[in-house]
């Protein structure tokens, strides 16, 4: 106890005394590069998509999208990371093609293609981030704005709308169901569910709409989660896995609730991400011990399910993903590889000084709200 409370304290100065230097710092010119203290949240912002979540998407090999209007969009990825989304109507006709040919970002484009029509092509929106959901929206969208040519068009909402279309509607307006199709037999289904009258989660009554997710491998269900959109509950059951529970009221103290709205693209990312990470630690390729009591235990296991492997995005904490809890992750993945951790260093306090200066940054960077700066109230 205190020798974590040492390592606080010399977190917390050290933090104080680079806020005044860079308070004290003379104006950067445009050419300077400007450095950001280790610890302190840079470029991440609050609610927004993360590294992990699309690291997790590029897994996706095929993402089928089912609409309202009974359209489906079917999109998949090849080797060289282009990727293209065909859209059929209920009778299976071709409408269009959406290709996303990747170049350096900037250099993104995509290629609106009809039968026997001329294609248009267009540079995608530097704030624009492509991936198989994005092209089968953008598809759908194109066809019901009715799109003929590149005249006219502009980029709203990250698709590229005509100057006249009105505001596009949300998934609960537009799509029916999502599947998502990783590698090794793996897949995921979420459709949207409205509750009714006598629906019951947890002793309590169901309001809203549910969003039901189905796990299944080699065309087997083996699991499912479910996203209670009024109550804000988000929980899972893979048996023989994992189980649990994430409610708004864990989160709501705090931080307010939910940073993020959880849609079926993320449900089922988030699905099969967890069976992945669990099973690779059930099968001891990445197994941890069970957690010792103590301060570290309650300070982590206040924000997520227990974290018991290095993965990427600190593995049971990729709920967080799109959160300004990202940064966290991201330093202390970034701290074990450097310094040749692994998943034990979590909860064999003190083994590794320097392991256990990356544990502490990350729980001290949880504390803190994701600032790096401790806790919000000491």
């Amino acid at each position: 106890m205190k020798r974590w409370i040492t390592m606080a304290a010399a977190l917390s100065l050290a933090f104080a005394v680079f806020d005044r230097v860079m308070a004290r710092a003379p104006q950067q010119r445009g050419d300077e590069v400007q450095v950001v203290p280790t610890g302190q949240r840079a470029g991440a912002v609050p609610g927004r998509k993360g590294a992990t979540y699309y690291a997790l998407e590029g897994q996706s090999r095929r993402v089928t999208t089912t609409f309202a209007d009974g359209t489906t969009a079917a999109a998949g990825r090849t080797v060289d990371g282009n990727f293209t989304s065909t859209l059929r109507d209920a009778t299976g006709n071709e409408i269009n093609r959406v290709h996303v040919a990747r170049g350096e970002g900037a250099n993104d484009t995509v290629q609106y293609l009809r039968p026997f029509a001329d294609p248009v092509q267009a540079l995608i929106d530097a704030n624009v981030r492509p991936t198989l959901d994005w092209s089968n929206r953008q598809s759908h969208r194109l066809h019901r704005d009715k799109v003929t040519s590149g005249a006219g068009l502009r980029w709203k909402d990250g698709l590229m709308r005509p100057d006249r279309a009105e505001p596009d509607g949300d998934e609960l307006t537009t799509v029916r169901s999502i599947e998502t199709l990783w590698p090794n037999g793996l897949s995921a289904t979420t459709r949207r569910v409205p509750s009714k009258a006598g629906d019951m989660f947890d002793g309590k009554p169901v309001r809203g709409d549910v969003l039901v997710t189905t796990l299944f491998r080699d065309g087997v269900a083996i699991g499912t989660a479910n996203y209670f959109t009024f109550e804000r509950i988000f929980a899972w059951k893979i048996p023989g896995v994992t189980e649990g529970l994430i409610a708004n009221e864990h989160l709501k103290g705090r931080f307010g609730g939910w940073m993020f709205r959880p849609d079926m693209v993320w449900m089922n990312l988030q699905t099969l991400a967890m069976f992945q990470w669990k099973t690779a630690i059930n099968d001891g390729r990445s197994a941890a011990p069970a957690p010792k009591p103590g301060v570290l235990q309650r300070i982590a296991g206040f924000f997520a399910p227990a974290v018991r492997a290095n993965e990427e995005g600190c593995d049971g904490l990729h709920w967080l993903d799109g959160t300004n809890f990202r940064y966290c992750c991201d330093i202390h993945d970034y701290c074990y590889e450097k310094n040749g951790c692994s998943a034990s260093t979590w909860w064999k306090v003190w083994t590794s000084w320097t392991c256990d200066q990356c544990n502490m940054q990350a729980v001290w960077c949880f504390a803190g709200g994701g600032t790096g700066h401790g806790p919000l109230l000491i």
